[in-house]
This record gives C-alpha cells, sequence and structure tokens, in this order.
C-alpha cells in the first residue's frame, strides 16, 4: 500500500515519522539537530528515516513520498536549502540526496513554517477558506493560504519578525521572540539560569519584572495579528510554534488584547477567528505527510 516519510528539520531538534499512505502515524523520532556539519546533519536525517523503516519492518522500495520541512530560504521547485540561519545548510541540494537514497519515492521540501501550516489547514478540513498560520518560536513567522493555495509572494511572504514595533529600532522578533524574551527576563530578574517557563509561571502570579515584559509582548503581537485581520480577513488565524503551544495562555492574552483594538462594526468578533494550532509541536510532521497526500 506504500508508506510516507515526513522530517521536520530544525536549529534543536529534528523530528522524523513513518506514516501509512493515509496518514496515520506508525512510528515518530526525535533526536537534537546537527548545527555545525551539514554532511553530518544530513546523515542523521536519512539514518533516522531508515531507523524507523527497520524498527517497522518496512522496505526502502515502499517509501511512496517523503516530505521534508526546513527553516529559512528555500527553492521548493528544485528541493534546495537555500540559506537557513540556524542550520548548516547553504544551497544544500536536499531533493537530490534524499533521492539518491530514495529512488522511488515522491520528494516535497519546504519551509517549516508551510507545512505546519498546511497540517492546521487541512486537518480543519478547508478547500476554499482564506487562512493564516503563525508560529512563534525561535523566530516568529507566518503563512498564508487561500482557496488551497500558498501566498509565497517574490519569496519571503510572511516574514513578520522583520515588523517594525512602536519600540523606535525595534523589530517584532527582537521583542517577542523566545530567546528575546527569556533574555529580558533573565537582565531583569539578573538570573541566567532563568526559562521561558518560569517566566510565564511569574507572569500569572502577578511578579513586578515580569508583567511589563510580557504585557508589552502581548500589545506588539496583537497589534500583528490586528493588521493580518484587516490586510487578508482570514478565515482562521492559528496561533502555533513552541512558544504558543507550550504557553496556552498567551493565545487568549492576544485575543482579549486584538478585542480591544477591532472597534469598527465590520471588525466586531473577528478575533474569535483566533484559535490554538491542533498538532502542537508535530503540526510540521502532519503537514508534510499531508503534502505528499494531496500530490
Amino acid at each position: 500500500m506504500g508508506y510516507i516519510l515526513a522530517a521536520d528539520v530544525g536549529g534543536t531538534k529534528l523530528a522524523t515519522a513513518l506514516l501509512s499512505a493515509n496518514g496515520t502515524v506508525l512510528q515518530a523520532a526525535e533526536i537534537r539537530s546537527e548545527k555545525n556539519d551539514g554532511e553530518k546533519l544530513f546523515q542523521s536525517l536519512i539514518d533516522s528515516f531508515k531507523s524507523l523503516c527497520m524498527n517497522t519492518l518496512v522496505q526502502i522500495d515502499e517509501i511512496n513520498g517523503i516530505a521534508v520541512g526546513i527553516p529559512g530560504i528555500v527553492d521548493t521547485e528544485n528541493g534546495i536549502a537555500i540559506f537557513q540561519n540556524n542550520l548548516p545548510w547553504i544551497n544544500f541540494p536536499l531533493i537530490e540526496r534524499l533521492a539518491n537514497e530514495f529512488p522511488k519515492s515522491n520528494i516535497i521540501v519546504d519551509n517549516d513554517v508551510y507545512m505546519a501550516a498546511w497540517g492546521e489547514y487541512t486537518n480543519r478540513e478547508f478547500s476554499q477558506e482564506s487562512f493564516v498560520y503563525v508560529t512563534l518560536s525561535t523566530g516568529i513567522s507566518c503563512c498564508s493560504i487561500y482557496k488551497g493555495m500558498f501566498l509565497r509572494g517574490a519569496g519571503m511572504a510572511g516574514e513578520i519578525g522583520f515588523n517594525l514595533t512602536d519600540i523606535p529600532r525595534t523589530s517584532l522578533e527582537s521583542l517577542v521572540s523566545g530567546p528575546s524574551l527569556e533574555a529580558q527576563g533573565k537582565k531583569l530578574l539578573k538570573n541566567t539560569n532563568l526559562t521561558l517557563k518560569e517566566m510565564m509561571e511569574f507572569y500569572y502570579e502577578g511578579n513586578d519584572c515580569i508583567l511589563p515584559i510580557v504585557n508589552e509582548a502581548v500589545r506588539t503581537l496583537a497589534k500583528a495579528i490586528y493588521h493580518i485581520i484587516v490586510l487578508e480577513d482570514p478565515h482562521c488565524i492559528v496561533l502555533g510554534g513552541g512558544v504558543f503551544n507550550n504557553h496556552p495562555g498567551l493565545i487568549e492574552l492576544v485575543r482579549k488584547e486584538v478585542r480591544q483594538y477591532l472597534n469598527h462594526p465590520l471588525l466586531k468578533g473577528k478575533e474569535e477567528r483566533i484559535e490554538a494550532s491542533v498538532y502542537k509541536e508535530s503540526a510540521g510532521l502532519h503537514g508534510a505527510a499531508s503534502r505528499i497526500i494531496a500530490n
């Protein structure tokens, strides 16, 4: 019946899964990503794929499709990892190299946010709806889908991390990304071991140092979401990525803040279109598999 291999290659972890032809996960694995050597990173991807096959007694020639999501700039037509800020691949011919290992497989390579967005889109059984997926983790970006098609622009559509904020010379990413929030908390509390999880616990306890940091991040995120609403008027906006997935309270805070900006009668209630990710950290894997199935 054929099988699917999917991978979500991030700067911190490399997640892989073997799925049936209908998208059911049969086995999954996760290892730390190689950050310094591109060949070692590729070999770890291959080793993980082959280990999944061996553990489930699936033969290489039974793999009908492979889909890989990676961060950064991707030549989706030729399957080349052009540039990844947190991976050691530059102009790496990923599809070509994968095809050498899995010659009978249909292979798709795309940006990881696009893969995750597709997973959330298809999970909701959308086909004609407009949809935006916003991911907040090490960085922040988004992906827009309209009538089942990605809005890619000239190649960098959705890189909202470059958005300007109300603070001079400050970008959205430099203010609200996970590492940025942690750095701000560490500085104010003079605690180099502070984690974002601990910061959020302090926030809900009403810590006077942490409250301004998180409140400013919420306001800044809400304004970014508001601009997406008035620009695209999507049927659904999903907030995903590590920060939102691990701290779902942030989603409700952002939703409430967005509501404050929707004063015009035509905009009333649109904050209800803001939803949490269904697949959470596995959105990229499910989206990758769905891309193969749809293809």
